[in-house]
């Protein structure tokens, strides 16, 4: 492969980043709430494997005490039914409550509570995954629009830092808009990122919360995940990354540093996959060089706790073989978790500049 690429942040970073993001932990503290003791046993006997793929998560084969969530990366849940995991986010684990609030956007315990509610609760300790029948995939019905783009346009731009111009342009191609959906007598609003055929239909939409304190990201239902979210571009590379925003971080990268952001393609999978690179690729002959920019999950780890890379442990086998393919390949590993996170720090760098000379001036 054609090895490891001189980075874009090499040239933007002018000195090495020590920086590591604090975790911290967001999550409300619960209160006392009006339920009933009935109410209160009731949701925590709710078996959140049944719970989840009621509300449309897909699980998968674990390990031996846990199933997989799909698209989730270190996503697991315990087979009794009562708690979860994440292995790929530190300090993510807890009961269904907890899960409700950390992936499914409930701000509190008490609509956390409400929406479990809502859902059948069952007593069971052991679950059995039955067989998947594959059916036939039906047609992408996308979610509603939101009455105003506000709440997602202020998100991309002011939470994650992306360029104006960046988002809007996404906006005008109908790849980005603010959706609301309704579920359990709630409203939730959120980004959407939609990826289209060569005919203009929409084959794929991920949602993602438009708030820093959730972790709440969902594909919607019948969505073809080899059809990403995509960035046109004119040239004879394209960048691979695992999702929307960091293309999008990606792109106000390079405008940062003086580069025409429209002149390279960039392709988001939704995952940690290439199978939207690859009909990307078909449709585009051009295309000679890739640069993969999965994320760089220092503190991942497998189910058995073993660390792992798994963004770049994928960087490594895609690179390997689109070469065998014959494509040109690189690998571009961000300074920090993702390229969104470098580009938060890059422009944090900036302010910092911007006021050393005020500061000068005082002495």
């Amino acid at each position: 492969m054609g090895g490891r690429y001189g980075t874009l942040t090499a040239l933007l970073f002018c000195r090495a980043l020590c920086f590591r993001p604090e975790v911290t932990n967001t999550r409300q503290q619960a209160r006392a709430m009006p339920f009933t003791e009935e109410q209160m046993r009731q949701i925590y006997n709710t078996n959140l494997i049944d719970f989840a793929v009621q509300h449309g998560f897909e699980i998968e084969k674990g390990d031996r005490n846990t199933v997989h969530v799909k698209h989730s990366g270190g996503l697991y849940l315990f087979k009794h039914g009562r708690g979860y995991v994440c292995f790929s986010k530190e300090g993510s684990k807890g009961n269904i409550v907890d899960f409700v609030q950390e992936y499914m956007g409930a701000s509190d315990f008490k609509s956390a509570a409400e929406v479990i509610l809502n859902c059948r609760a069952y007593e069971q300790t052991e679950h059995t995954i039955p067989p998947v029948e594959k059916k036939p995939r039906g047609d992408l019905v996308l979610p509603e629009k939101d009455r105003s783009f506000d709440r997602t346009i202020a998100y991309l731009t002011r939470t994650r830092g992306i360029d104006k111009e960046i988002v809007y342009s996404m906006i005008e191609q109908g790849k980005v808009y603010g959706a609301r959906t309704e579920k359990s007598g709630y409203s939730f609003h959120n980004c959407a990122f939609v990826g289209y055929d060569e005919n203009g239909k929409p084959r794929y939409c991920a949602l993602r919360a438009p708030s820093a304190d959730s972790h709440f990201r969902q594909d919607v239902e019948n969505s073809d995940k080899t059809y990403g979210f995509t960035m046109e571009g004119r040239s004879n590379r394209v960048y691979e990354f695992e999702a929307p925003i960091d293309a999008m971080s990606h792109a106000t990268l390079c405008k940062l540093n003086g580069i025409d952001w429209r002149e390279d393609h960039r392709v988001s999978e939704g995952c940690l996959s290439d199978k939207a690179l690859s009909r990307y690729l078909q449709l585009h002959p051009e295309i000679t060089e890739i640069v993969f920019c999965y994320d760089n999950d220092v503190d991942g780890k497998l189910a058995d706790g073993t660390p792992h890379n798994h963004g770049q442990a994928q960087a490594e086998v895609s690179a390997g073989t689109f070469t065998d393919l014959g494509y040109k390949c690189f690998i571009q590993t961000p300074q920090t978790k993702d390229f969104n996170q470098d580009l938060l720090t890059f422009r944090a760098m900036l302010q910092a500049d911007d006021k050393q000379p005020e500061k000068a001036v005082e002495r």
